[in-house]
């Protein structure tokens, strides 16, 4: 059978809300994407910057750390570079403002610079989506003042912005991407159950389509039933007690070692030391983790009584999530659940991290909260390779049933 494809023209614009909100931070920032990432660019941009009339300072600031890569994979999108020796942008003034942006305007950042934290997507469903990664700062802080939840808006494109169309290659789910999505994120939205009883929840309805349902339609009538079932809430466990709690740890603490890098200067790289430090993590001559559970449970109570009324806050961070990394995969019903198992991982990661950010000796609790999601997004959702390790390592341990993710979701 030939492949089937569909030509789809870019005409809506589907983003978050408060993406309209979001603006950068600037010298405000405590954690600033100039610090600690490569920043890199594609040839156009490179060559703008290399033939920019500037004042002198800045001339030879870009002579002497702007660079081209040789041998890299991706060579057109991965051109150029600025030299980040001393893990800090040389763009980047002691008063945390950018000395290019300051001198020849936004428009002369490189796109990278430009755009981030925002990003922009072709979807499969036609639309061009737009998002903010939760690996801002400012953006946290949009999260946290939405009581109410995540909205979205749909609007049509300027005409100047509707440009060109996208092949889409008709295999597996990919047709009914936009309404399965949708109803993921209804899942993740309904506070007639807890958080990660949500996200289980989700799963039993995905795991119907990963073991091959094939009438789209009909499932999404069946799970929205099964999320308004009275019996469902008592069938799903209460979740959040101590029975799996050492293999909760465990794991997110295995995440930890996995993603630490001492040698990459930015400013979290003592956080696996000072978190392990803090739960009195010890292993033993064959490399078993033994875990104190007394310290975790004092600041997952601590946590409660710190934002007991900011539940909606891990809500509104996982639906950003969601959408951010287009989730569920629709390619094939194996990266369907793959993708799954994989948010249900950050989950607990996310999780674990919100809990440690109460521990003993910390006492501004949310700029603490904010530093460790912000390092979580920078150390996970902007590095692919980190995505599939953790991934790829819960299917080599046959980690990707049911009952394991509520393992994931018990902290």
């Amino acid at each position: 059978m030939a492949d089937q494809y569909q030509t789809i023209s870019m005409v809506f614009d589907l983003r978050p809300t408060y993406y309209d909100s979001f603006h950068c931070l600037a010298a405000d920032c405590r954690y600033t994407c100039c610090r600690g990432w490569k920043v890199a660019f594609d040839k156009k941009d490179y060559l703008r910057l290399k033939q920019l009339k500037c004042s002198p300072e800045l001339d030879v600031k870009l002579k002497n750390r702007l660079r081209r890569i040789k041998k890299r994979p991706l060579a057109e999108k991965f051109y150029g570079e600025l030299d980040m020796s001393g893990g800090c942008c040389p763009m980047q003034r002691e008063d945390g403002l950018c000395a290019l942006q300051l001198e020849q305007g936004h428009e002369t950042l490189p796109y990278v610079c430009r755009m981030f934290p925002r990003m922009e997507t072709r979807s499969p469903s036609g639309f061009l989506e737009r998002s903010p990664s939760p690996a801002c700062e400012g953006v946290l802080e949009l999260l946290w003042n939405l009581p109410e939840g995540v909205d979205f808006a749909s609007d049509l494109l300027p005409k100047k912005e509707r440009n060109g169309v996208l092949q889409v290659q008709l295999v597996g789910l990919l047709p009914h991407f936009q309404d399965i999505r949708s109803q993921c994120i209804d899942f993740l939205q309904d506070r007639r159950y807890t958080l990660p009883q949500r996200i289980l929840l989700m799963g039993l309805a995905l795991k119907e389509l990963a073991d091959g349902e094939q009438d789209v339609p009909r499932w999404l009538q069946q799970v929205q039933a099964l999320a308004d079932a009275p019996k469902t809430a008592k069938a799903l466990p209460i979740l959040g007690g101590t029975n799996n709690l050492p293999m909760f740890l465990s794991n997110n603490i295995g995440t930890l070692r996995r993603i630490y890098d001492p040698n990459k200067p930015s400013d979290f790289v003592n956080v696996p030391e000072e978190l392990c430090a803090a739960l009195g993590c010890r292993y033993d001559g064959d490399n078993q983790l033994t875990v104190t559970l007394a310290p975790y449970l004092k600041a997952r109570e601590r946590y409660q009584e710190q934002f007991g009324d900011r539940e909606y806050f891990m809500e509104n961070l996982m639906v950003a999530l969601f959408f951010h990394m287009n989730i569920p995969e629709p390619d094939s019903r194996e990266r369907l659940w793959g993708s799954y198992v994989q948010f249900c991982n950050l989950y607990s990661f996310y999780r674990f991290l919100a809990v440690m950010s109460c521990r003993e000796g910390v006492e501004d609790t949310k700029a603490e909260l904010f530093r460790l999601v912000v390092y979580a997004s920078r150390e996970l959702i902007h590095n692919t390779f980190q995505q599939g390790q953790l991934r790829d390592g819960l299917f080599q341990h046959s980690s990707t049933t049911l009952a394991h993710m509520a393992i994931l979701l018990e902290g």
